[in-house]
């Protein structure tokens, strides 16, 4: 016999109001939760860097959720050179509070979340800017995404959804019957979360 649990009433989303004082707003915010494990930070942050087109493009911020371990910000400093900023939880909000987080930190038209274990190839951030900065009608996207593993070898590569980018058809019953995007593949217009 199959039992469900008494259907209760959820907490509402957490607000996101749109960015204040940014005048232009930069097209991205790469938003970099972390928390006590700073093992691939450094290979994290020089992967964005390397596609970095300027401060007034691009926001980067490493949002770190009040770590017990390691020294996050010594990282972000050195590696980050001064362009990336940190944030320190006053207190510890766990993953999802220090997600929501990052996405009220975001000030770009367009956020992304990359986890501090993930990177983006090159190119990541020019395709998706040729692709998304004319598309009103587009409020997520998103690209396949390779496994690698601790040495950066390739494991996997997702399934190729479609051989041209654009809207997929049928692609809302393909997402709800299996898991298609990972993290650090998927962009979301800022005021999506708004």
């Amino acid at each position: 016999m199959g039992m469900f649990p008494a259907v209760h009433k959820l907490a509402s989303p957490p607000q996101v109001a749109p960015p204040r004082g940014m005048a232009p707003q930069p097209f991205w915010s790469v938003m970099i939760p972390v928390y006590n494990r700073t093992t691939y930070l450094e290979r994290t942050l020089a992967s964005v860097l390397s596609q970095d087109p300027g401060a007034g493009e691009m926001q980067i911020e490493v949002v770190d959720d009040a770590s017990s371990e390691g020294d996050s910000e010594r990282l972000v400093r050195q590696v980050g050179e001064g362009r990336v900023d940190f944030f320190r939880q006053p207190r510890r909000l766990g993953g999802i509070g220090n997600w929501n987080s990052c996405i009220q930190r975001s000030v770009g038209e367009w956020v992304h979340i990359l986890h501090s274990d993930d990177v983006v190839f090159p190119g990541f951030y020019g395709d998706f800017k040729a692709a998304l900065e004319r598309r009103e009608d587009v409020g997520a996207a998103f690209c396949r995404y390779a496994t690698i593993d601790e040495s950066g070898r390739w494991r996997g590569i997702s399934e190729l959804e479609s051989p041209t980018r654009g809207i997929l058809a049928g692609f809302i019953y393909k997402i709800s019957v299996g898991q298609r995007i990972q993290c650090p593949s998927i962009v979301v217009r800022r005021s999506v979360y708004e």
